[in-house]
């Protein structure tokens, strides 16, 4: 639990410190954009805003060794993370948990709103990125799948 609460925090810091944007293709998104009714868009804005002020807090909350952490260019981004992760105090903590929870509740309320054909469009653009080639193109070559039709082995309690 603490293992995947520690990934969570990485991955909303990665998101918040580096400024990338949730969709990364804007054409894609503005094209997804127009198959949502009002009431979606306006949630998926409130979100949004909700997230940068976050990010403002957050950024704001950084001292001068996180700072400098974060400016270290000798180390992987990874040893970035967990460095920094190592240094967060209980406040900032409390900023990413809180956005964690925040997130999974606009995931919720979204999901609840969609209708049949949206579920079914929004799913097609997911599988179209998923399958598309050069997708997952790293430094070691291309990605491999996961074993088990790309399922997660789950681990069995002690």
């Amino acid at each position: 639990m603490k293992l995947k609460t520690i990934i969570l925090s990485i991955s909303f810091l990665s998101l918040v410190l580096f400024n990338s944007t949730v969709f990364a293709q804007d054409s894609s998104f503005s094209l997804i954009q127009k198959e949502l009714t009002k009431q979606q868009r306006e949630l998926l804005q409130n979100e949004k805003e909700v997230m940068k002020l976050n990010r403002e807090a957050f950024k704001a909350s950084l001292t001068k060794d996180q700072v400098a952490i974060l400016r270290d260019k000798t180390i992987s981004k990874y040893e970035i993370r967990k460095r920094l992760a190592a240094t967060f105090s209980r406040n900032q903590k409390n900023i990413v948990k809180s956005q964690q929870v925040s997130l999974r509740k606009t995931r919720d309320n979204f999901r609840k709103t969609l209708t049949g054909e949206q579920r079914k469009m929004l799913k097609e653009r997911i599988d179209k990125t998923r399958n598309s080639k050069d997708r997952g193109e790293l430094k070691g070559g291309p990605r491999v799948n996961n074993a088990n039709n790309g399922r997660k082995k789950r681990n069995v309690g002690n």
